[in-house]
């Protein structure tokens, strides 16, 4: 049940702000905080669309998140006032494909997309799955949108992946192991699972550890010497395995993968450090931002040479 009606408008399922608590060293709104309000703008968009409960700590149902695409078109700083419209590009059996849209409200300019591939499951154990109710499939198929053009993909790709990731792996590739951590009663949702925004939080917690010296390789060979630099994300893509819950301990590693004149793409994967399972795995696409010019600092010839030695060969999603 996809695709063939779409061209419904999408509809607002989210209004708010960017919080001071929630802006980063850099200055702009942290992308964990993105993918939190994109998971409430979800919650109102399956409400609207007849399943109000289907996050609730009661309901026999729920869903399981398969894969976010994201892009960050505008950065957001503290206090500004955004919303956010919905609406589902595919209906399947068990499966639902949502396309969610942040909007600055006093400009209108597009702050950031999502795209989340989820399966309705059994909410007591969160993997197994089952059909939709009907009368939310006839009501959903009904409305189906376009994806909007700030949602393609564009430095990333959008074909069906199987993770290579393992920790096996991350060990033989030598990938930097970026973060080490517990699954906390803050980090979870009303079923005990960790929510996808952790995934990121504890990415960019310890991204540093990775980026640091490649973005100062950067800034040292720019052509242009840039003024204080830091880092901003422009792109994820992010594949989920076996879900994390409360209490579980997680391990982040990551490595290069590769560069372009403006741009590198980063692999992260999160695996339980004691019995291997994978969590998940995500490609990163990131630049050197000039935080005085609030511009991206290009990467030269020279930094590309330099940062050839830290790209990490065979390594993917």
């Amino acid at each position: 049940m996809s695709g063939g009606m779409a061209g419904s408008p999408m509809i607002e399922v989210w209004r708010g702000s960017a919080r001071q608590w929630e802006v980063d060293e850099m200055g702009h709104w942290n992308t964990q905080y993105y993918v939190a309000r994109a998971n409430e703008g979800l919650a109102i968009l399956f409400g609207f669309n007849g399943l109000p409960g289907l996050f609730s700590p009661g309901s026999a149902t729920t869903v399981a998140f398969n894969e976010h695409h994201i892009r960050f078109h505008r950065e957001a700083h503290a206090g500004a006032p955004l919303h956010m419209t919905g609406g589902f590009l595919e209906i399947g059996e068990a499966t639902a494909f949502a396309v969610l849209v942040l909007y600055h409200s006093e400009t209108g300019q597009v702050a950031a997309t999502f795209r989340v591939r989820v399966t309705h499951v059994h909410a007591s154990d969160g993997v197994t799955s089952l059909p939709w109710p009907a009368a939310f499939r006839e009501k959903a198929f009904a409305a189906l949108v376009e994806t909007p053009k700030e949602a393609a993909p564009r430095g990333t790709n959008d074909a069906p992946v199987a993770m290579t990731a393992s920790r096996e792996r991350a060990v033989e590739l030598s990938l930097k192991r970026t973060a080490m951590s517990l699954i906390e009663r803050d980090s979870c949702d009303a079923f005990g699972r960790m929510g996808p925004q952790k995934f990121i939080g504890a990415v960019g917690g310890g991204v540093k550890q990775l980026t640091g010296p490649l973005r100062a390789l950067v800034a040292e060979l720019a052509e242009t010497p840039p003024g204080k630099v830091g880092g901003a994300v422009l792109e994820f893509r992010i594949v989920y395995g076996d879900c994390p819950r409360l209490g579980d301990c997680f391990e982040i590693w990551a490595g290069l993968e590769k560069t372009d004149k403006r741009t590198m793409s980063l692999i992260f994967w999160m695996v339980d450090p004691f019995n291997g399972r994978v969590f998940g795995s995500m490609q990163s696409v990131a630049i050197v931002f000039d935080l005085d010019a609030r511009a991206i600092v290009e990467i030269s010839p020279a930094a590309t040479k330099a940062l050839t030695e830290h790209v990490t060969k065979g390594l993917a999603l």
